[in-house]
Parts: structure tokens; C-alpha cells; sequence
């Protein structure tokens, strides 16, 4: 089946299940990096706020297996799950004094989201940019979450300066950092595997030769646009001094990054070529942050783009 008639079998599918009082729209929806996916939005006749279905994902699956039946009847608890939620805190949209607890912000790539950052509230830095999200819901679907416009600075009488303030303060309570030496990634993803044949030691014992990089990665506790993290007040400054070492950053994508302990052996550009490599055959196009690797200076507790000359920043 192709997409464009797995599209129409859905949306066919879903309105005899729902009935007549529901609304179905599949509409193009711009996410990071200039993709276009197809939005399915359910309005029960007489609400204005829906919650939005990306079918690409679904599509996916369905060429993977999944009958069609099966993804219907997912997408019609995802929709009343994240439609219960929504509609009854639909009137909290409105009023900044509630909503001031559930702004967080995440990092992109600027120059590959210009058309998205014309009517978004955003910071640069570096060569990403700062957005904010309203954050509505987690649960085991995944998160709810709500992009801020510039019409809502508007609508809410706040400014830029405020958002960021109140993102800072927030994103570290409600998606708070997780770091994790390479090590213990290796061994969590062989415990994934492995289940009742997992015990510990076992990366030593399937790979006793392997030395690994003194690699760490950073992210947040969902495991979902955890880049930022890199922002939160402190975290890299706590980790350098524990080390006593300057840090450089590769950009893992916009869910975690790399942390590398500095050292005068490492080449910036030969890092960022890697990084290139692995964005282009390894990375998802929404998935990507940059192609160029940052260094964290303990002296200034500043992140620079590491092409940059650093020797002054070095401890």
C-alpha cells in the first residue's frame, strides 16, 4: 500500500470508528530541521484544541508488520488519552500565572530552521537557537508538549527575557540531567539485550581487548530533547571540576550530546568531520544538531564553538 492511500485507509477507518462527531484533518506540520510530517488532528465537533498524530511513524510500522486495524485502534487511545488531558486544561492556555511552571526550552540548528524561528520566541547561541515549549504532559505515550509563538508572548503580556528566565528554572525540576560515563551506556544496552542472560561484567567478558574513549554522555532523564542539558546552570562546570579538565561537546543530536575530557592532543576539525559523518549516515534529519563540536572552558564557564581559538579559554 502506498502512503498516500495508507493515509486515506486510516483516516477512513478512524471516522467509522469515532463516528460522525469527529473532525479528522491530516495537515503538513513543520519539525526540526525543515522536515514536513503529516499531522492528524481529531476535534470533537464544537472544541477548538486538539492534540496533533504524526502517520509517518505509523506508516513505518505498517510496512514493518503492524496491521492496519492495530495502528487504528493505537491512534484512538493516544487521541483519548492526550484529548482528556488537553481538554480539560484547555482554559489554563490562557492564563500565563498557570502556565508559568511548564515552560522549558530545547536547542536547534538555526540556519536549518529559519522558516520555523520567523514566528517562534528564541535566543541564539552559538550556532543553535534557544526555543521554548509549553510542558504539558508526560506519560507512557510520550510527552505533550506545545511550541511558543511569538502570538502567545503577545497573548500572555510577557517578553523573551522572562521566558528565558522561567525556562531556565524549570527545564532542569521537570526534565532534570542524567549523565552517564560510556561504560555504563554499554552495559545498560547489553542488559536490554541480553535479559536473563545479562550479569554483571559482562562487556569485559564479550570485549576483554576493547579500551574505550573516556566518552560521557549527557542528556535529560526521558531521553527526549536532552541537548539543553548542556544550558542547565552548573552541570558542565560541576563535571570539568570533578575531572579538573576542560570539556569538549559533540553533538550527539537534539536528545543528547557527547562529553569528551579536553586534552592537546584532540583536533577540533578532525572531531567535527566525525561528527559530519555520523549526522549524514547515522542521525535522522529531525534528529540532527550541528555538525560543528563546542568547548566547554572551565576558567569562563562558557561554551564556544571549538573551530573558534580556545588557547585563551584554556585552563
Amino acid at each position: 500500500m502506498m502512503y498516500k492511500a495508507f493515509q486515506d485507509a486510516i483516516t477512513s477507518r478512524l471516522q467509522s470508528r469515532l463516528g460522525t462527531g469527529y473532525r479528522l484533518i491530516v495537515s503538513k506540520v513543520p519539525k526540526n530541521n525543515g522536515l514536513l510530517l503529516d499531522g492528524l488532528t481529531i476535534t470533537l465537533r464544537g472544541q477548538t484544541a486538539a492534540p496533533v498524530i504524526y502517520l509517518n511513524h505509523y506508516y513505518q510500522r505498517f510496512l514493518g508488520g503492524h496491521p492496519i486495524d492495530t495502528l487504528v485502534e493505537e491512534i484512538v487511545d493516544i487521541y483519548r488519552e492526550s484529548a482528556g488531558i488537553l481538554h480539560a486544561d484547555f482554559s489554563i492556555l490562557n492564563d500565563f500565572e498557570r502556565l508559568k511552571d511548564r515552560i522549558t526550552y530545547r536547542v536547534i540548528n538555526t540556519r536549518d530552521n529559519l522558516s520555523l524561528l520567523k514566528d517562534t520566541v528564541s535566543f541564539p547561541f552559538q550556532d543553535l537557537s534557544i526555543v521554548f515549549y509549553l510542558f504539558l504532559q508526560q506519560s507512557p505515550i510520550g510527552q505533550m508538549t506545545a511550541l511558543i509563538h511569538k502570538r502567545h508572548m503577545e497573548q500572555w503580556h510577557t517578553t523573551p527575557e522572562e521566558l528565558l528566565a522561567l525556562a531556565r528554572k524549570n527545564t532542569p525540576l521537570i526534565l532534570p540531567p542524567e549523565l552517564k560515563s560510556m561504560d555504563e551506556v554499554m552495559d545498560e544496552i547489553a542488559k536490554a539485550h541480553m535479559e536473563d542472560d545479562y550479569y554483571p561484567g559482562v562487556i569485559d567478558t564479550l570485549f576483554p581487548d576493547q579500551e574505550y574513549s573516556p566518552l560521557y554522555v549527557l542528556g535529560n532523564t526521558t531521553g527526549l530533547h536532552g541537548a539543553c542539558v548542556m544550558l542547565y546552570p552548573d552541570v558542565l562546570k560541576n563535571f570539568a571540576d570533578r575531572l579538573d579538565r576542560d570539556l569538549v561537546i559533540l553533538p550527539s543530536s537534539i536528545h543528547e550530546v557527547l562529553l569528551l575530557p579536553y586534552d592537546d592532543s584532540i583536533t577540533f576539525s578532525e572531531l567535527s568531520d566525525m561528527v559530519s559523518e555520523i549526522n549524514r549516515n547515522e542521525v535522522s534529519v529531525e534528529d540532527r544538531l550541528s555538525n560543528h563540536v563546542y568547548f566547554y572552558s572551565r576558567m569562563a564557564d562558557e561554551i564556544i564553538l571549538a573551530q573558534d581559538s580556545a588557547s585563551a579559554y584554556l585552563s
